[in-house]
C-alpha cells in the first residue's frame, strides 16, 4: 500500500499503539475519581499536559484536552460570538472554522484577502481591524495546499492595533512538523489534533493563554473536567497523543519529507503537460503537495489509483471530495478546478513509491483525457 493521504489522518506509530493498549489495561480508572487509583490516572494526564506544553513553550496549566481541533475551533469561535462583536478570518480555513462562523451570531465576519498561493494580504488585514474586532482566526498551515502563514508578523499587526483582540490559530497541520512555539508566534489560542501526528483519533486540544482564559466559554456543560470540554477524560488517548508528539521529534525527518515533495514536483514537471502546482514552493509545508491536472476528474483518478492500492485525496477529508471552496479562493483557472489531487506525505513513503505513483498517474490521466 502507498498511503499519500496523511493530511486526512496518519497511521499511529507502533510504539503509540502499544502505549495506549498498555494504558487501557493498567490505568482504566476515572481520573476524576478521588481514590488513589483515580489519582494515578490523573497524574498520567498531568504528565501528558506537561509534554504538550513543553513542545509548544507554554505553561502546562494553559493546555486543555478536547475531542479534537474541530471542537477546539468551535469553542473559541462561539466564545466570541455576539451581536456587537466582529471577527476576521480567511476563505482558506478548515470547514470546522468556516461552518462555526456561519452558524454564529457575530455582528460581522470579515475575510482577509489572499493571493493565488493563499498567502494573506497583511495590509488588508491591518485595514480591516477596527474597534469592534474581538477575534482573528487564521489557519497556520493550510490543510489542502500547504501554505504557511507568517503568524508572527500577523500577530504583530493585530496587537499593534489592539492588544485585547484574541488571536487564534488552527495548528492542526503544523504541530509536530514545524515550530509551534506560542510565545515566539505571539498567539493567544491554538487548536490541534492528535491523529495528524501519528496519535489516536478523537483527541486534541487547546492552548489558551492564561490572560484570555476568562473570555473562553464551555461548548459542553457537565463535569467541567477540562473546564471548556466536559466529559470523562479519555486518559489513554490523551497519554498516547502526548507520547506521539514526543516521538515526532525523533521520527519526523523534515528534510526527508521535503526531498520527497521536491522529487514528486520534479517528476511531474518532467513527465506531464497540462497541470498546475497549487502548493507554493517556499513558505509551505512539505508534508502536503496539491497539483491540478487539466481535462480530468479528480475523483475518477482517485479511484483508479485506489485499484492499485495507492491512496490520495481530491481535497480535505472533511470536504468529501469537493474542494472548490479553497481552489476558488486561489482564483484558480476553471480548467484546473476538477482535477486537483492532494498528496500528503509521511516517513513511511519511499522514493520507489513515488516512481510507481507517477507511472500510474501518467497511465490513468492519459486514459481519462481520452474520455473527457
Amino acid at each position: 500500500m502507498i498511503y499519500l493521504d496523511n493530511a486526512a489522518t496518519t497511521r499511529m506509530y507502533d510504539e503509540v499503539i502499544d502505549i495506549e493498549k498498555d494504558f487501557e489495561k493498567k490505568y482504566f480508572a476515572n481520573p476524576s475519581a478521588l481514590h488513589s487509583f483515580g489519582m494515578d490516572v490523573e497524574n498520567k494526564v498531568k504528565e501528558a499536559r506537561e509534554i504538550v506544553a513543553s513542545n509548544i513553550n507554554s505553561n502546562s496549566n494553559e493546555i486543555y484536552f478536547t475531542k479534537g481541533a474541530t471542537e477546539s475551533n468551535n469553542i473559541i469561535i462561539n466564545s466570541f460570538a455576539g451581536v456587537n462583536n466582529k471577527a476576521l478570518t480567511t476563505k482558506l480555513e478548515h470547514s470546522s472554522v468556516i461552518d462555526a462562523f456561519e452558524n454564529s451570531n457575530f455582528k460581522k465576519i470579515g475575510f482577509i484577502n489572499n493571493d493565488e498561493f493563499g498567502f494573506l494580504d497583511l495590509k488588508d488585514l491591518e485595514e480591516k481591524i477596527d474597534k469592534e474586532t474581538k477575534l482573528v482566526s487564521i489557519i497556520y498551515v493550510q490543510n489542502e495546499i500547504s501554505t504557511i502563514q507568517n503568524i508572527k508578523k500577523i500577530s504583530e499587526i493585530i496587537k499593534s492595533k489592539n492588544k485585547d483582540i484574541l488571536f487564534h490559530i488552527d495548528a492542526t497541520q503544523a504541530l509536530g512538523k514545524i515550530s509551534c512555539d506560542v510565545k515566539d508566534l505571539g498567539v493567544d489560542v491554538m487548536s490541534f489534533s492528535s491523529h495528524k501526528i501519528h496519535g489516536p483519533k478523537g483527541i486534541g486540544g487547546l492552548y489558551i493563554n492564561n490572560s484570555f482564559k476568562n473570555k473562553i466559554k464551555p461548548l459542553l456543560y457537565g463535569g467541567r473536567q477540562e473546564i471548556f470540554s466536559s466529559g470523562t477524560l479519555n486518559a489513554p488517548a490523551i497519554y498516547a497523543f502526548a507520547k506521539a508528539l514526543e516521538l515526532s521529534k525523533e521520527k519526523e525527518d523534515y528534510s526527508y519529507i521535503k526531498n520527497l515533495n521536491l522529487y514528486l514536483r520534479n517528476k511531474i514537471s518532467d513527465k506531464f503537460k497540462g497541470y498546475k502546482i497549487n502548493s507554493p514552493l517556499e513558505n509551505s509545508s512539505p508534508y502536503i503537495l496539491n497539483i491540478s491536472f487539466e481535462k480530468i476528474k479528480s475523483e475518477v483518478l482517485l479511484h483508479m489509483l485506489e485499484s492499485d492500492n495507492i491512496f490520495v485525496s481530491s481535497g480535505s477529508a472533511c470536504s468529501k471530495g469537493n474542494n472548490s471552496r479553497i481552489l476558488s479562493a486561489l482564483y484558480l483557472d476553471k480548467k484546473y478546478m476538477d482535477g486537483a489531487i492532494r498528496f500528503s506525505f509521511s516517513h513511511d513513503i519511499k522514493i520507489k513509491d513515488l516512481d510507481l505513483l507517477v507511472e500510474k498517474l501518467y497511465e490513468y490521466i492519459e486514459d481519462i483525457r481520452k474520455v473527457f
